[in-house]
């Protein structure tokens, strides 16, 4: 999808670079947003003893809601075209998971999705004025927060994936402010993480590897934003 993307860049302004550059083609939007989305994953999570031996396996599927806060610039490309860039400074938290309850080695885990940042083509729908089409690659973050027996903690990590959404925005009463609503289907890679401890090095005092494979990362979100564009006729 990145790739289909900066091809789609080059070949736009490759495009108007072959001509002179008439400016009134551009204009650039800005704009805050409000959203709330739903997220699921499925997860596996693996424990060895301190004698390197499987002591505990646990597989879950979860869902969860959270709102978060974003903002967008976009820059437009004649009438039909724009290329966006959106950063999310809100952390996207999942509830707490705890694992072996009761248990001297007990394990509460849970994941801040933190810097999800978006690059997007926004494309206006020629048979529906104001609906808009939206695909784009996405990049975040995962802070892995964890309080577990053994002391030892989960190493953090980073992950990619995909968006596409639809939405409809409106220009109030003919001027530059407009407003935006959109639903976009989210989808990222899956991931991998440890405690650190190597395969063949547990302790009773580091209490064995552990380790949390997830798959299934993907969420419904829901946007209603506030824009404003420059350079609109």
């Amino acid at each position: 999808m990145k790739k289909i993307i900066i091809a789609f860049t080059m070949l736009v302004f490759g495009t108007v670079s072959a001509h002179a550059i008439d400016r009134s083609i551009f204009s650039v939007t800005a704009g805050i947003a409000a959203n709330q989305g739903v997220f699921g994953a499925s997860a596996k999570e693996t424990n060895l003893t301190d004698t390197n031996t499987t002591g505990h396996v646990k597989k879950e599927s979860g869902v969860f809601t959270d709102s978060f806060g974003s903002q967008f610039l976009e820059l437009g490309i004649g009438e039909w075209i724009s290329l966006g860039y959106e950063h999310t400074p809100d952390s996207v938290t999942t509830p707490t998971n705890t694992s072996r309850h009761g248990h001297a080695a007990e394990a509460n885990v849970s994941v801040d999705f933190n810097d999800l940042n978006t690059t997007y083509l926004r494309v206006n729908l020629p048979f529906a004025a104001g609906m808009y089409a939206k695909v784009g690659t996405v990049s975040t973050d995962l802070d892995i927060k964890e309080t577990m027996g053994s002391g030892s903690t989960y190493s953090n990590v980073s992950t990619d994936g995909n968006v596409m959404g639809l939405g409809y925005h409106k220009f109030i009463n003919d001027s530059r402010i407009g407003l935006r609503i959109e639903g976009s289907y989210l989808e990222l890679d899956n991931v991998s993480t440890s405690n650190g401890v190597s395969a063949t090095g547990a302790t009773v005092a580091n209490g064995g590897r552990n380790t949390i494979d997830a798959s299934n990362l993907e969420g419904l979100t829901a946007k209603i934003a506030l824009t404003i564009t420059l350079g609109k006729d």
